[in-house]
Formats: C-alpha cells, sequence, structure tokens
C-alpha cells in the first residue's frame, strides 16, 4: 500500500511538471486581456507558490543540487555584495543611507536555497491573489519611468514616489502595497522570475520573498519592462484592499 501511494504521488508531480496550468482555478487573470499572456503567466505562478507551495519544493531540489555543486567547485573564491538603500524624510528633507553586505556568492546561494525550503515546508496555504487594473497601471506607469531613467530608480520613482504611493494613486480601494523588481538575461520564464525573487540570494532578510508570501495581500499585478541595458526586466505589484 505504502509504495502505491508513493507511485501515485510521483505520478501527480510529474503531472504538474509537465502540464502548463494545473490548477486552473489558480489562474486568476486569465481574462485581463490588459496584460501579457506572460504577465498573467506570472500571477499563475505566484498563486501556486502561494496556494500549493509542494509544487515549487519539487523546483528547488534541482537548484540545491546545482548551487551546491557550484559551492563546491568554486571554494572561496566567488564573492559579491548587495546593496540596501534606505530612505527617511526628516524635517522635510530626505536623507539616504546605503549598506553593503558582502558574501560568498555561492555560499549565499545554498544558503538561501535551504533557508527557501524551510519557509515552504512551514507555510500553510495562502490566499489566492486577483489582478487588478489600477496595480496594473501603476506597475506600467513605473516601468515607462524605469525606461526614461536607466532602470536606475530603485523603488523610489522619478516623482519621489513610493510603490505604495503609485499603487494607492492608481488603485483607490487599495490601502497599502510593495513592490519587487527584477532583471535576468537571458530571457526567462516567468516562473524563473519567481524562483530567482523567492530564493533572494544576498538580499538581507529575503524582502522579495516575504513580498511573494505576505498573507495580507489581496491582489497582485505584473509587468514585463522587455530587454532593457542588457537585462529583461520585470515588475511584481501587490496590493490590500480595504473593508
Amino acid at each position: 500500500m505504502k509504495n502505491i501511494l508513493i507511485l501515485l504521488m510521483s505520478v501527480f508531480l510529474f503531472g504538474i511538471r509537465c502540464s502548463g496550468q494545473p490548477f486552473p482555478y489558480l489562474n486568476t487573470a486569465r481574462d485581463c486581456k490588459y496584460m501579457k499572456p506572460v504577465e498573467r503567466e506570472m500571477i499563475y505562478e505566484i498563486n501556486v507558490v502561494r496556494n500549493h507551495p509542494e509544487v515549487y519544493l519539487g523546483y528547488l531540489k534541482v537548484y540545491l543540487a546545482d548551487a551546491k555543486e557550484d559551492f563546491e567547485n568554486s571554494g572561496i573564491e566567488r564573492r559579491n555584495y548587495s546593496l540596501t538603500t534606505e530612505y527617511r524624510t526628516v524635517n522635510g528633507k530626505t536623507k539616504i543611507k546605503v549598506d553593503t553586505t558582502w558574501f560568498n556568492q555561492n555560499e549565499e546561494e545554498v544558503k538561501a536555497i535551504e533557508s527557501l525550503i524551510d519557509d515552504l515546508q512551514h507555510l500553510e496555504p495562502l490566499n489566492i491573489l486577483k489582478p487588478d487594473a489600477g496595480i496594473y497601471n501603476a506597475a506600467k506607469l513605473y516601468g515607462l519611468d524605469q525606461d526614461r531613467h536607466g532602470w536606475e530608480l530603485s523603488h523610489r520613482g522619478s516623482d519621489g514616489s513610493w510603490p505604495v504611493d503609485r499603487i494607492k494613486r492608481s488603485s483607490r480601494k487599495m490601502i497599502d502595497g510593495n513592490e519587487n523588481i527584477a532583471g535576468k538575461y537571458p530571457e526567462p520564464a516567468a516562473r524563473d522570475i519567481v524562483i530567482q525573487l523567492l530564493i533572494d540570494s544576498g538580499i538581507p532578510g529575503y524582502g522579495h520573498r516575504y513580498n511573494i508570501l505576505n498573507p495580507k495581500w489581496t491582489h497582485v499585478a505584473c509587468f514585463s519592462g522587455d530587454l532593457k541595458n542588457g537585462m529583461y526586466r520585470w515588475l511584481q505589484e501587490f496590493g490590500e484592499i480595504g473593508n
């Protein structure tokens, strides 16, 4: 009996990996024609990891094996750093603080994936996120703003706005919001970007990961900025609707 259950689970997971969208109820953006197909696909992937974390645990086994092999082969040679920028307004003036975090690139990748696996193993299924045209408009406008500034704006727009400002401005029913920005080359699938942001290697506190896994979000939009400055650019915008 035990062997039969194991076989059935293997068949189930194999079906998940080989089919395009085995959970149609998670494809909440299927009818949102204002989004590109790949943007709708990313919303589906975000809902999968939130609602069926066991599926992403299957994907991460390969990532972890590759990361461990890279670390063993490279030793301590691969060093890298990340920059964390903090903005504060004091007496009407903006103060900017930039912290640099150094790490061994390959070792940090292993630690980040192991941390993510632990998080997903203990994650109770989260609510399914719905698309929102207003949030998408905020993402698109900010993508165009980034285009005009070489994608160097981080999360603060050229007008001084923050993600929550832009989201509330474009979708008045939202009371809170946040944003993820990602870049990758060569051209990634939507799932590749979601996994990259979930692993969040080198980012103190894994802020992108916990944006995706935040239980308070109710709505989401994703924007593909296409190829800019050698990277395929992405924005993920999350919102919380008011009562």
